[in-house]
């Protein structure tokens, strides 16, 4: 319906000339970004809370949040030279490479955490309980209680210790410190240029922020541009591993 609007409005100006028409196509395309970046990549979060479950959500987002915290935090206390200035003026090397290796030495205790907790889920439980009940199992464990999930097969071992890291295996721990490495360092070195990008965006339109839901941090938008990079990779990281 966009392709057909887009093209009938350009065809319809008698007028136009070789700008405007540069104009609607950087429009269009935009608008096309727009929906390829934004719903293309977060339909990844779907399919992961669809196939592993709820947690393997949750996981990465929070190495991305401890990411962009710490970058501030470097930066903030020994930012000294400018990452990529035209895009994001505030954003050091320092605070990059700070943040960096606190995502890398938070990952592990944190992933020992999610799998001592119960919180990864089963193959066929992610599959068959819904994201809402996932939440309260996660809050209800966190509690000290135990959660016992309905499930065609109960019998089924848990992803992380049947696929991922075999409990049978004898290095089960230097295996899971890999996949929490591996996804701190997608969450450290590439998810923050979804951040670039998207202030490259901003800065095209003579925006500071995409909104001003949250004082201080701008929109929802602001908040998950790094989050939508990430999508995809936990989701193929898994399948590819499993």
């Amino acid at each position: 319906v966009g392709l057909v609007m887009g093209v009938c409005r350009m065809a319809s100006a008698e007028d136009a000339g070789v700008e405007r028409f540069r104009t609607w196509l950087g429009e269009w395309a935009g608008a096309n970004f727009a929906l390829i970046f934004l719903l293309g990549q977060s339909s990844f979060w779907i399919k992961t809370i669809q196939t592993y479950g709820l947690t393997w959500v949750l996981y990465p987002a929070l190495l991305v949040v401890v990411n962009d915290t710490m970058a501030y935090i470097f930066g903030v206390l020994f930012g000294n030279h400018k990452l990529l200035p035209t895009l994001s003026p505030k954003k050091t090397v320092e605070g990059f490479v700070g943040a960096g290796v606190s995502t890398a030495a938070v990952s592990i205790p944190l992933f020992d955490l999610f799998v001592r907790r119960g919180w990864f889920q089963d193959v066929v439980t992610s599959a068959t309980v819904s994201a809402e009940q996932q939440v309260k199992d996660i809050f209800k464990t966190a509690g000290g209680g135990s959660v016992v999930a309905s499930t065609s097969n109960n019998s089924a071992n848990q992803l992380i210790n049947s696929i991922l890291c075999p409990t049978t295996d004898a290095n089960t721990s230097k295996c899971r410190m890999k996949h929490a490495l591996v996804l701190a360092a997608y969450a450290s070195l590439i998810a923050p240029f979804g951040g670039f990008l998207a202030s490259a965006v901003k800065r095209a339109h003579g925006a500071k922020d995409f909104g001003s839901l949250i004082p201080g941090h701008g929109g929802v938008i602001d908040r998950f541009d790094c989050q939508i990079v990430m999508a995809p990779f936990v989701f193929l990281y898994l399948r590819a591993c499993t």
